[in-house]
């Protein structure tokens, strides 16, 4: 299939987005005169990741990609990991033992609506920072909070630390996520716009699978392996963050 003529005419390629509109009009059924065109740019690198890859951009393209992909990984996982952490003897999450992959109890449920209730929260709470504050601050320290709050999952202490903890990641995560959603579009102007937020949420996308697929492989073999993946994501994002410095906020978006 070829792609969008929106896409290609966004990207200078005449030729190739009327071919692409006249593919389409034929599984229609329809017909399109002979002398119809499209106004598209003359430039063809638009759009292309040569141009998100340039000097002035090259920042952002490797600085948000990398932090929405150890986000996703983890907020992904945690969808898994949550239940599983939950129904079994993990931490101190059960106060009766029971074996991994057992059926959720009502207290289980209830653990599970109020951790994922941090979710919303922090979802609110980012808006809030970012209108106020700015993106580069609230993100900084959210990223730092949460490679403590997944270390606190190392130290088993009892059923109201273990849900505390798991209910703070998931505000951060839910947090992060909504800070980078604001940054994305604040990052590049708006003819490479399209392309850099499918190249980003494209990562995204990667550490998704990543993430659940571990929980599967790892669970099993120990919880801490899952705890340590976790970890170690939210590391790599800390310094990633750590690393981009452009603040976006009251910027004018670019057209070019």
């Amino acid at each position: 299939l070829p792609e969008s003529p929106r896409y290609l005419c966004a990207s200078g390629k005449q030729e190739k987005a009327m071919k692409a509109v006249r593919f389409m009009a034929k599984v229609n059924c329809r017909e399109i005169p002979e002398d119809v065109m499209m106004a598209c740019f003359e430039e063809e690198n638009l759009g292309s990741y040569t141009m998100i890859l340039s000097k002035e951009h090259k920042w952002a393209t490797i600085g948000l990609p990398v932090l929405y992909f150890c986000n996703i990984l983890i907020e992904f996982g945690f969808i898994i990991f949550l239940p599983l952490f939950f129904s079994s003897n993990v931490c101190g999450t059960s106060s009766v033992e029971r074996e991994l992959c057992s059926t959720l109890e009502q207290e289980d449920l209830i653990n599970l609506v109020i951790a994922t209730a941090g979710g919303v929260l922090g979802l609110l709470c980012a808006l809030a920072f970012a209108q106020c504050i700015g993106r580069v601050v609230p993100m900084r320290v959210s990223s730092f909070l949460m490679v403590l709050s997944l270390l606190s999952l190392f130290f088993c202490v009892n059923d109201t630390f273990s849900l505390i903890t798991t209910t703070i990641v998931k505000f951060l995560e839910s947090f992060i996520n909504s800070c980078i959603w604001i940054m994305i579009p604040e990052s590049f102007p708006t003819n490479i716009r399209s392309t850099a937020t499918g190249f980003i949420n494209a990562w995204g996308k990667i550490g998704g699978v990543l993430g659940t697929t571990a929980v599967y492989l790892l669970f099993d073999i120990s919880s801490n392996a899952v705890t340590g993946l976790f970890l170690v994501s939210s590391v790599i994002g800390f310094f990633s963050m750590m690393a981009y410095s452009r603040e976006t906020k009251d910027e004018v978006l670019k057209d070019a």
